[in-house]
């Protein structure tokens, strides 16, 4: 499939990138904690088997499906798969050396980071209660990292905390890459284009990193599980919410990520958790809620935006 191919306009389904961005932000959540549990292995070389494993599967798929890689879809792939590569690195780091709870609450930075470039550069309506709900969950999302400093879990690591804040940089430029891409590739092709330019990147680090690169039996399953679920399947979703959705709104749906991880690090791998961090899920759910229930309305939407033509997924 070409670049071209995929130009072709058709109408968007704002509730349909709404979905699919949900399926996606839930599986992240529920399955980053997992990547703590693999305990004998470099997080750069964990993310790197997450990345080639996922990318192999999600070439599969593609090429199945009479997809092909090309040079223009890999050109358009490039800083995606660059900055992704990246996040893969700082943020398995982080996983590996602080807190699951503060290793994702971080990201949630990002809203307030995209609010800006999405009005800026994709034309999307910024509203002062938009504004107003973004800050009620960055600040509730604020509450569950000091509820994580401030406990007494051994975990906690400020070096954690800084590969957690480069992740997060990384992350929103990958965002605001995949948005761009999304404009003339489909959603399979890119994942599959910005999969192989991300593992090709991480490649050489792993093999420099610290320690074992063989996970062990447990950990290949930890990553085949990660990969396939959340590398594939998540970011397959998510993409093809980004013709679909509002820039912000994407990222908005993220803050979900370190509520979902933070329950999970909880239930299995015994992290603390204290009323401070349960009021900040609560605060940074609720804000969510009333952001897509306002968008599902039209509330906060600009029609042109959401009328604009789309790739074909």
């Amino acid at each position: 499939m070409s670049v071209a191919d995929s130009a072709a306009p058709t109408v968007q389904r704002p509730m349909a990138g709404v979905l699919a961005a949900a399926t996606g932000v839930i599986l992240w959540g529920c399955l980053v904690p997992l990547a703590k549990a693999a305990d004998n292995v470099n997080g750069i070389v964990l993310g790197f088997h997450r990345l080639w494993i996922g990318s192999v599967a999600v070439l599969a798929v593609f090429y199945g499906t009479g997809g092909r890689l090309t040079k223009a879809g890999l050109r358009t792939s490039f800083w995606g798969g660059i900055l992704f590569g990246l996040d893969i690195i700082f943020f398995f780091s982080a996983i590996k050396l602080t807190t699951v709870a503060n290793a994702t609450i971080v990201g949630a930075l990002q809203p307030a980071l995209l609010l800006y470039v999405g009005a800026r550069w994709f034309g999307e309506k910024v509203t002062p209660s938009l504004v107003g709900l973004t800050l009620v969950a960055v600040g509730g999302a604020g509450l569950v990292a000091i509820g994580s400093a401030s406990g007494s879990n051994d975990d906690w690591s400020l070096l954690g905390d800084l590969c957690a804040l480069a992740a997060l940089i990384s992350w929103s430029g990958y965002f605001i890459a995949s948005k761009r891409a999304r404009e003339t590739l489909s959603s399979l092709e890119y994942l599959a284009s910005f999969l192989v330019v991300a593992s090709v990147m991480v490649l050489p680090i792993a093999l420099l990193a610290p320690g074992p690169f063989d996970p062990g039996a447990e950990g290949w399953w930890i990553v085949l599980v990660v990969a396939v679920l959340s590398g594939g399947l998540g970011h397959f979703l998510m993409n093809f919410a980004h013709p679909h959705i509002p820039l912000y709104l994407a990222s908005l749906l993220t803050l979900a990520v370190p509520v979902m991880s933070t329950t999970v690090a909880l239930l299995f791998l015994d992290e603390s958790i204290n009323a401070l961090q349960v009021l900040g899920m609560v605060v940074v759910l609720s804000a969510v809620g009333l952001v897509v229930q306002r968008t599902e309305r039209g509330r906060d939407v600009d029609a042109a935006v959401l009328l604009e033509a789309e790739p074909p997924v």
